[in-house]
């Protein structure tokens, strides 16, 4: 059953507000281009996912208010329909695919004793891709791993890893790159959040992401589930590319990968999909042919050198 919603009058900041069995929800413009044009997507979990009517953004609307998204970004635990946990645990088998991503990516070249690399990665998780660029790195990266979820946190100390979280508006420091693996779906400002992660780049430095390429294709061929109202919005490479540049990045590489949920056609994996049918709570996918499976996309983009400084 769909969340009840109605309207109430706006709030001081201009927003819509609705009233839903959880709580309050706001409606928001396009969180890209702030167009107030859009058109229904899809539905879950008592959300609503509509599409911009003119950058082709597709974003939660309406959604929880900013308070009630910076209490579940720290505690992993979303209101809706049912009450989504995604605070998780560690996966080991990530790193190796993001070493493979760094390879990909000549990232291994940048490291050198001589002069260390400083990287900020935002939104780190348990921390795999952390553990990922020491083992790239080694002496020659500094990492810091920034962590909202005090429960990612905390599990990532009892695997002996430090994990920080502060607000990066009030952070002084700059950074050689910083990284973003699967977060800016989670972003409610997201033009806003990057816009302050360029500014703690030093010149020349470089910001890495990783999102999925999928708001430019039907509802019936987007992943899912959506995680609503965990992910507030869905991109595109097309999207972007443009706000990365508009922020006056040089965009240098964008790469796609197989999305994880689409197994390949292999007798293995023939094997364990069937298999799911006789887990209790499990059911199996057959995602073996999805259109456009390559969707995982990661992007590098660089942040110019002053030309008063050479």
């Amino acid at each position: 059953m769909a969340q009840q919603m109605k309207s109430v009058k706006p709030s001081c900041n201009g927003k819509s507000r609705f009233e839903t069995m959880g709580g309050a929800l706001e409606e928001v413009p396009c969180l890209l281009c702030k167009s107030t044009s859009w058109t229904d997507y899809d539905t879950e979990n008592g959300y609503r996912l509509v599409k911009c009517s003119d950058c082709g953004l597709l974003f939660t609307n309406p959604r929880p208010s900013s308070s009630e998204i910076d209490a579940a970004s720290k505690s992993g635990m979303h209101k809706g329909d049912e009450e989504l946990e995604v605070s998780g645990e560690f996966r080991p088998f990530m790193k190796e695919i993001y070493l493979s991503v760094l390879n990909d990516f000549q990232y291994p070249a940048k490291f050198t004793s001589d002069a260390p690399v400083d990287w900020l990665d935002i939104g780190c998780g348990h921390g795999e891709f952390v553990e990922a660029l020491n083992i790239v790195g080694g002496e020659g990266i500094a990492v810091t791993g920034l962590e909202p979820n005090e429960h990612k946190r905390a599990a990532a100390k009892t695997r002996g890893m430090d994990l920080v979280f502060f607000d990066t508006t009030e952070h002084d420091r700059t950074y050689d790159v910083i990284s973003a693996l699967n977060v800016f779906s989670h972003l409610p400002d997201p033009r806003e959040d990057i816009g302050q992660w360029v500014s703690m780049l030093n010149e020349g430095g470089e910001l890495f992401l990783q999102t999925g390429d999928s708001s430019h294709l039907e509802a019936k061929h987007h992943h899912k589930p959506y995680s609503l109202p965990d992910h507030l919005s869905f991109a595109s490479e097309t999207l972007l590319v443009a706000m990365l540049e508009s922020l006056g990045l040089e965009v240098v590489q964008v790469m796609k990968y197989r999305m994880g949920m689409f197994p390949r056609f292999t007798p293995v994996n023939i094997v364990k999909e069937i298999a799911r049918f006789f887990l209790p709570g499990h059911t199996a996918t057959f995602q073996f042919f999805p259109k456009h499976p390559e969707r995982d996309m990661y992007i590098r983009a660089r942040k110019p050198m002053n030309r008063e400084n050479g």
